[in-house]
């Protein structure tokens, strides 16, 4: 006698089908979450690589390299003060990029893309002779975070999302360029306009100071996101100004000056290479407009922002990386900002 195979019914292939769905929809987020602690490990490995580089950096000149350097315009006429080398391009050498900082030609501006947004804001510089066109072009792998998902583009490709800490509200305040809208204000960050800032400047402590800190890159386009569409705000003259103005700016409305953040690791901007303490992790990012006279009256508001989960990676001076939340205390935020400032912190307010 011939046995009968049953197969499988309909209603049983269903229940089948919606078990291993439901399976599915518990494993992704752990799966996801588990792909993102991996990215978010190379992200503090590549943060830690850029402090060994600043450590031996120091060891080899004896100071910090500056956050922006000078201009070219003195000896090269139509040269915009925008065209200026970055801290990160000093530190190459020290990042087993030598071959690519031998190629730069230090004597000549660096070429830099085009930053508009809404507004006509640093057209695209090339020097006559095109001398570093393609080093200004290369990508280096240390200065990406593989969180972050924004393009590098095509023809521009050499972007950064770490960005040194410049401190102060003010975009080019130094001790040699002081501000006439604020002459009391004082740069005591790490990384800021001819700044040569030695270790022993550092009194808060290497541990309680934060170096550089990640920022997420601009798409290019408009994505009504604040923390890498850089908005337009009136001109302020004050840390707390600034910061008012910008926590009141709308991301969906504002002007943008620019949806190119972190475009360039060459430009020694606070549009690509440097941020500031004036408001904590993952709020709006803010340029003053209308200021008078040059860029040390210029207020910014330039926060870390990542797409890690509740907060940013942050190096510390003493060549540590770590996690700072987004909930961090604004008080305790500024304070890991000055190298100077006296501020008592507690380890464990961050």
């Amino acid at each position: 006698m011939r046995r009968i195979q049953r197969g499988f019914t309909l209603i049983e292939l269903l229940v089948v089908i919606s078990i291993i769905g439901v399976l599915v929809s518990l494993l992704l987020p752990a799966v996801q979450s588990a792909r993102e602690a991996g990215r978010r490990a190379q992200c503090i490995n590549n943060l830690k690589q850029i402090g060994i580089a600043v450590h031996n950096y120091v060891t080899a000149i004896g100071a910090l390299p500056s956050g922006k350097g000078g201009s070219y315009a003195h000896n090269l006429p139509g040269t915009p003060v925008y065209a200026r080398w970055s801290a990160q391009s000093q530190l190459l050498m020290h990042l087993e990029q030598g071959v690519l900082f031998n190629a730069i030609n230090f004597s000549l501006p660096p070429e830099t893309p085009g930053m508009a947004g809404d507004v006509p804001f640093m057209p695209a510089y090339q020097n006559p002779g095109r001398e570093n066109a393609t080093a200004c072009r290369v990508q280096v792998a240390t200065f990406l975070c593989p969180s972050d998902n924004a393009p590098v583009g095509s023809e521009w490709i050499s972007a950064t999302n770490y960005l040194g800490n410049q401190q102060s509200w003010a975009c080019d305040v130094s001790e040699s360029f002081p501000s006439t809208v604020s002459p009391g204000e004082t740069n005591s960050g790490i990384f800021y306009y001819m700044s040569a800032v030695r270790m022993q400047d550092v009194t808060d402590g290497l541990t309680n100071t934060v170096f550089f800190s990640e920022k997420i890159r601009g798409n290019g386009v408009r994505d009504n996101d604040g923390r890498s569409d850089q908005m337009i705000i009136p001109a302020t003259t004050t840390r707390d100004a600034t910061f008012q103005a910008c926590r009141a700016a709308s991301p969906l409305t504002a002007t943008r000056l620019t949806s190119r953040s972190g475009m360039s690791w060459v430009m020694g901007e606070m549009c690509c290479t440097t941020y500031n303490h004036v408001d904590t992790p993952n709020h709006h990012t803010c340029a003053g407009l209308g200021f008078p006279g040059n860029m040390a009256n210029m207020p910014m508001q330039i926060p870390p922002s990542s797409r890690h989960p509740g907060g940013v990676c942050c190096l510390m001076g003493d060549g540590s990386a770590r996690f700072l939340k987004d909930s961090i205390d604004l008080i305790t935020w500024r304070g890991l900002g000055t190298r100077n400032g006296q501020e008592v912190i507690s380890g464990d307010a961050y």
